[in-house]
């Protein structure tokens, strides 16, 4: 069998405010006992051996990013608290990488109404389904333990496939909102396959061996339709973070 580069999809929380519309909210992430935690879940995450480490940035950032990481290895930064540095900079300091690379696309593209439109549109003119759909979402994003697990059942719970799975519908269901000929809810959509279309040629472009061992970390919303690209693509090896998250 030919050998393909692999791809490891790790859904994340944002751990710092974004503009997503759910957030999750993580107490005292700089306390001793959530660095830990944090610390943990870098471990786990370490026995994937990735070779390239991406993270949800824009390239544009990239200079600014990698400057920061060389910092950080050089021990004149104190990382902030975000995913990218938590994560993204400890696993590639300890692998002893170079670089990191940032593959997001945030641009106004072809969407035409943004996710907040099509969510009061929803609230407005279709309760029923403006409940069946964000209120669900909601509960995915904000359940109401949210400050009890620890760090690593939290990316469990991120990473695990049928919330994985039930995220991905929410967004599929977000096209029925709307009336014949006023598609409100595919007026956004169209700009998230837009986007998500841009993180797949992105990660196919920084791919450049067959021994590429590319650690994605990523808003788990993303994770379903990714998957889906970068399987249907046929050019990648894809594993489970749960394999390393469980085991």
């Amino acid at each position: 069998m030919k050998k393909k580069p692999t791809v490891l999809l790790l859904g994340t929380f944002h751990m710092r405010p974004t503009t997503d519309m759910y957030q999750t909210e993580i107490d005292e992430l700089q306390s001793s006992k959530r660095q830990n935690e944090i610390l943990e879940v870098v471990d786990r995450l370490k026995q994937y051996n990735p070779t390239k480490i991406v993270v949800e940035m824009v390239p544009e950032l990239e200079k600014s990013l990698n400057e920061k990481y060389r910092d950080y290895t050089s021990g004149n930064f104190e990382l902030e608290v975000n995913e990218v540095h938590q994560l993204g900079f400890r696993i590639a300091a300890e692998l002893k990488h170079e670089k990191l690379f940032a593959i997001d696309w945030m641009e106004k593209g072809a969407g035409t109404r943004g996710v907040g439109e099509v969510y009061e549109w929803a609230k407005t003119n279709q309760p029923e389904l403006f409940n069946t759909i964000f209120k669900e979402l909601e509960s995915i994003d904000n359940n109401e333990d949210k400050n009890e697990p620890t760090i690593l059942n939290l990316y469990r719970n991120c990473n695990n496939p049928a919330a994985v799975k039930k995220h991905h519908q929410k967004y599929i269901n977000m096209a029925r909102i709307g009336e014949i000929n006023n598609y409100v809810g595919m007026d956004w959509l169209i700009w998230w396959y837009q986007r998500n279309l841009i993180l797949f040629s992105n990660i196919a472009r920084i791919s450049t061996s067959f021994d590429d061992r590319i650690l994605l970390i990523i808003g788990n919303g993303h994770v379903q339709i990714l998957y889906q690209f970068l399987e249907e693509s046929g050019l990648f090896d894809l594993e489970s973070a749960i394999k390393y998250l469980e085991n």
